[in-house]
């Protein structure tokens, strides 16, 4: 979600461009690239692999991720806990990944990196496509070539994107110190309306929120059965909690 240093211009794909890459079982590396690493997990990625395995909010949190502080900005930055000595993703079979479906942005991106962000001017978004650094990837090494817009929508990256972007708002809001980090409570307040869906449906549902933020029946009706209304309409809470 965060790039300490961003690729140099010369790096950087736009759709048009193209890259050589093709991953299957028959590569010597395959599965290899799903351990020790640092792999991060937008409020979306959680949200999908979460209902995928039919668990509780609480319980993926506890048992899947973890939690630290970007140092910039003060947000909560959750990524996935590597199992065992030999840092394995905990969602990966010998036949490969055990969500592939629902997996998270990063391993649909991969072998890509994706850097989205807002113009100085604060009103249009900003996104480039770059290769990442692969020691000991033979699947850049393929003959085939894809472009970087085909790539994306072969991998279902469109509603994902979609997803990430709306909390560009809140990274890049117009109101945020960039000088001062969230304190705790604005930070509990992220865990929850981004990150805990479920204990998010109980603070919308059993407090005054819906009174308090001016939300109608068929809203609360939606966001009761959608889990990415019910996200969209935490980064609002957030919009206006952290920021007004």
């Amino acid at each position: 979600m965060f790039l300490d240093t961003p690729p140099p211009t010369e790096k950087r794909l736009g759709l048009t461009d193209t890259f050589n890459f093709s991953c299957h079982n028959r590569l010597s590396c395959f599965n290899s690239c799903c351990r020790n690493k640092h792999l991060p997990l937008t409020p979306y990625d959680i949200l999908r692999i979460r209902k995928a395995l039919s668990l509780h909010s609480d319980d993926f949190l506890e048992r899947y991720t973890l939690y630290r502080l970007d140092p910039k900005s003060g947000f909560p930055v959750l990524s996935i806990k590597m199992g065992d000595e030999e840092g394995v993703c905990p969602f990966v079979g010998p036949d490969g990944c055990t969500v592939y479906n629902d997996r998270p942005t990063a391993c649909r991106l991969y072998p890509l990196g994706r850097s989205s962000g807002i113009s100085r001017g604060g009103t249009a978004r900003e996104e480039f496509f770059y290769l990442l650094d692969t020691p000991g990837c033979e699947g850049v090494k393929e003959k085939k070539v894809q472009t970087v817009e085909v790539w994306r929508d072969d991998q279902g990256l469109v509603p994902y994107i979609e997803m990430n972007d709306k909390m560009l708002g809140l990274l890049f809001h117009p109101n945020s110190d960039g000088s001062k980090h969230l304190d705790l409570r604005q930070q509990q307040k992220v865990m929850v309306a981004c990150y805990n869906i479920d204990l998010f449906r109980e603070f919308v549902l059993k407090t005054g929120f819906a009174e308090q933020y001016k939300i109608g029946k068929e809203t609360i009706k939606e966001v009761m059965e959608n889990d990415t209304a019910l996200l969209t309409m935490g980064f609002s809470y957030l919009d206006q909690s952290l920021f007004s």
